[in-house]
């Protein structure tokens, strides 16, 4: 019964190979002839399998075993098969065969491989079809095929076939986007420590830390430290027409990377980069995201936001001033109220210097920043006497704080 079911199965499933390979194809097509016309097909299915590599050596033995057995016991021949045989039979059965979702831990990879110079392999470049694309490839993969399959894939990412390379990375992207399994590790080890040292992956490693933070995970601190310089080369090459949506912006990864791994260990790890971020994008929602509910990232963006609020250099006073509209609901919730009040007054520092953006913001009340706005009126009102000293110290033509709320915290008009 198990040699029946077997040899039923894999011609099953030599048929759905054989709607993605031509080999399986012709193997499926004679092997299924031959049982219909009750012909022996089962040794010349075995013999077509190991010959064009569709089964490994190892399960091609056994397929042997398995009918030597099977003939020895079903007719006269002296055989009295063991308990402990027919337990062997019954695993190996199940667990090599009737178990795996497909027979080659090659051929599927070839393919896979042989259609990626299709322009048309990933009709979308959003990361949910990404990951839908790919899930559906994997599904009549071996998991044994994996190693075989990521190693291809990252040599195939510096294709000099610009539509392979492209989908090659996608396709990485896509197994990261699987949330873990067997492939993270792969993924760590074929691509993340094997390549982390050649910045013609740099980009593509950065996507990878994006779609699955948990990559970092056990990473050696040299391994970091290479890390450290893809995310600094990164960083310099930002422009401003870089969505922060796409995977491959660094304060993507940065986002992916601090929520699995402890407060102290990224700013350990990335205080660099992050500054070198902080100083290059202060304006950035998706680098408020990332300091948000972590004090310690949050003081070191905080310290720099305040700074550059309030400088004396027109170009950097205005460039946060006329983002903090845009800002207002996620600073509002990641600051204090103190913190608010601090911004406010950083602000009306620079429009003082005469800072268009600033100017614009003290003239309209802050009203275009309600959010943070009423944080700064909570602090003031509950700590009248410390928002006072602090507002002489930052600005020397401080009103008085019941004035400051008047003139600058209020709609109404006097």
């Amino acid at each position: 019964m198990s040699y029946i079911a077997l040899f039923d199965d894999v011609l099953v499933k030599l048929g759905e190979l054989g709607n993605v390979n031509a080999v399986a194809k012709s193997i499926y097509a004679d092997a299924s002839k031959k049982k219909s016309d009750q012909d022996v097909y089962e040794s010349f299915l075995i013999d077509q399998l190991t010959s064009k590599n569709l089964i490994s050596g190892l399960d091609s033995a056994f397929l042997t075993t398995l009918r030597t057995l099977r003939n020895k016991s079903a007719h006269p021949s002296g055989h009295q098969p063991s308990a402990e045989e027919a337990r062997f039979i019954f695993h190996e059965t199940v667990a090599r065969f009737l178990s795996k979702p497909i027979l080659s831990t090659t051929q599927l990879v070839d393919e896979i491989l042989g259609r990626l110079a299709n322009s048309n392999f990933f009709h979308s470049s959003i990361t949910t079809d990404i990951s839908t694309v790919v899930g559906e490839e994997l599904v009549a993969l071996h998991q044994e095929a994996l190693p075989q399959l990521i190693i291809k894939l990252v040599a195939a990412v510096v294709s000099s076939d610009a539509t392979i390379a492209k989908n090659a990375g996608l396709f990485l992207i896509g197994l990261a986007l699987q949330s873990g399994g067997p492939a993270r590790s792969l993924i760590q080890s074929k691509l993340i420590i094997s390549k982390s040292d050649d910045m013609n992956y740099s980009t593509l490693i950065v996507q990878m830390m994006s779609a699955d933070g948990a990559l970092i995970g056990g990473l050696s601190p040299a391994i970091i430290g290479r890390l450290r310089g893809i995310f600094s080369k990164e960083i310099g090459d930002l422009t401003t027409t870089i969505s922060e949506s796409r995977l491959s912006h660094p304060v993507k990864a940065f986002a992916s990377i601090a929520k699995v791994i402890p407060e102290s260990e990224f700013l350990s790890n990335f205080q660099p980069e992050l500054t070198k971020l902080i100083e290059k994008r202060p304006q950035s929602l998706g680098l408020v995201g990332v300091v948000t509910g972590r004090p310690s990232l949050l003081n070191l963006y905080f310290t720099m936001l305040l700074a550059r609020a309030g400088s004396s250099d027109f170009g950097t006073a205005n460039g946060i001033a006329n983002a903090l509209d845009s800002l207002d609901a996620a600073l509002a919730s990641a600051l204090t109220d103190t913190q608010a009040f601090q911004l406010i007054v950083a602000v009306l520092r620079a429009a003082d210097y005469g800072a268009y953006g600033a100017l614009g913001l003290q003239n309209s009340n802050f009203a275009s920043v309600p959010s943070l706005r009423a944080k700064a009126i909570a602090y003031v009102t509950s700590s009248e006497v410390e928002a006072g000293v602090y507002l002489s110290e930052k600005i020397s033509s401080a009103k008085p704080i019941t004035e400051f709320i008047a003139a600058y915290l209020t709609d109404d008009v006097v």
